[in-house]
């Protein structure tokens, strides 16, 4: 199904036990929902030691026959990825800063950082894919940024040695921290020099939380598109 997406800002993933996450506040909430054409679309997300769930509402353009449909999404949360995005950011720039790693090992870390029963090393390689394809077709230029890149390898779309993936780990971080405006904390996440905050279950907060949203928010601004 297609929408047109509404991003909303300054949403963050709330610990509200069985209750659900709702995207607009209550009063937004409750004034939409008793409208003709609108729906509600739940979203699960695995957020280490518990899940939560997300609703988001659908709105339906009812003066163009239900043709045209609006989804109100906060930042953290892309439609269909099982994760909130902070993890897939964490997992990329874990990997990406850190020359010497495989994605097995960046997998492993983000599992332990957010204390994940589950997050692959494939889950991570289709992450990069996609935003490497984001990149290249909408034709961002890492170029034009602190540092210069070569042409994608010969085997683009594989993940196989660090040499072959070197020029894709260099597009996807310079991309990350241009989007996060130059902020540290990606740096320190994949140096592993931050402990705290506690990331093994909502809420999440701090730097690093703050430049997922500031990533998210620009790949939006820019491309009209979600990160992944």
């Amino acid at each position: 199904m297609f929408y047109i997406h509404i991003l909303a800002e300054n949403g963050r993933i709330k610990n509200t036990g069985n209750e659900t996450n709702r995207v607009l506040t209550p009063e937004e909430h409750a004034r939409l929902t008793d409208k003709p054409g609108v729906k509600k679309r739940a979203y699960k997300q695995d957020c280490g030691r518990i899940n939560i769930e997300v609703e988001c509402l659908e709105i339906n353009d009812q003066e163009n026959a239900g043709k045209e449909r609006s989804l109100a999404v906060p930042e953290f949360l892309i439609p269909g990825r099982r994760y909130p995005i902070y993890i897939y950011v964490f997992a990329m720039v874990t990997y990406c800063l850190n020359p010497w790693m495989g994605q097995r090992e960046a997998a492993k870390r983000t599992r332990e950082r957010f204390d994940l029963k589950t997050f692959s090393h494939t889950t991570l390689g289709r992450a990069l894919k996609r935003l490497e394809k984001l990149i290249e077709d909408k034709k961002y230029d890492p170029q034009s940024e602190e540092d210069q890149c070569e042409a994608p390898d010969a085997i683009a779309g594989k993940f196989t040695t660090v040499e072959q993936t070197k020029n894709r780990r260099k597009k996807v971080s310079l991309y990350l921290q241009k989007a996060a405006a130059g902020d540290s904390s990606l740096k320190q996440e994949a140096a592993k020099l931050c402990k705290k905050p506690d990331y093994r279950k909502p809420p999440y907060k701090g730097a690093f939380i703050d430049a997922c949203h500031s990533i998210v928010k620009y790949t939006f601004l820019k491309y009209h598109c979600f990160l992944l």
